[in-house]
């Protein structure tokens, strides 16, 4: 329970850390000097205790999401594409972009909006292609390869720690 601003004290005791004193989670709930308080979010507690089943009933608690930096901020606004000069077409059908597809993603994401392999895609195509194995294998390709050719200057396995033209 690291949201609450109180210490769990053997079984359904809880110590407030500002009063120092014994109180019941329900004075807890309510407290305003809580670190995170937000009425749609769960609350994050242990099944086995019987607090659970009253807090099912009214969830509180729940953690603050890490804020974007101005940064990735940025760099998100900015994205271009290698392999396209219109962004506001989908890459694989007529219909206008709805998002803006990172070809290499996890570690990877940043290295690919900042070195412009990114597709503009649509909603349907995106769905379609998002977890498609075959369709990322294929694309990791081309996207080294295009890497390769506009920027030789630089080892695309420096950058991006993994080779995808060797496997």
């Amino acid at each position: 329970m690291n949201n609450l601003k109180c210490r769990k004290q053997g079984f359904n005791k809880y110590i407030c850390k500002r009063t120092n004193k014994e109180i019941k989670l329900c004075d807890c709930k309510n407290c305003p000097y809580k670190e995170y308080k937000d009425k749609k979010c769960t609350t994050i507690m242990k099944k086995s205790s019987l607090e659970w089943k009253n807090a099912q009933k009214s969830p509180v608690y729940c953690t603050k999401m890490k804020k974007k930096s101005s940064k990735l901020t940025k760099l998100e606004r900015n994205r271009f594409s290698l392999f396209t000069d219109n962004m506001s077409k989908c890459y694989f059908c007529p219909n206008k972009k709805d998002h803006t597809h990172e070809i290499f993603c996890g570690r990877n994401r940043q290295n690919s909006m900042r070195y412009g392999l990114c597709l503009p895609i649509c909603e349907s195509c995106h769905r379609k292609y998002q977890n498609d194995s075959v369709f990322n294998e294929e694309w990791h390709i081309k996207g080294q390869l295009k890497f390769i050719e506009v920027y030789p200057n630089l080892r695309f396995e420096d950058i991006f720690r993994i080779n995808y033209l060797d496997k």
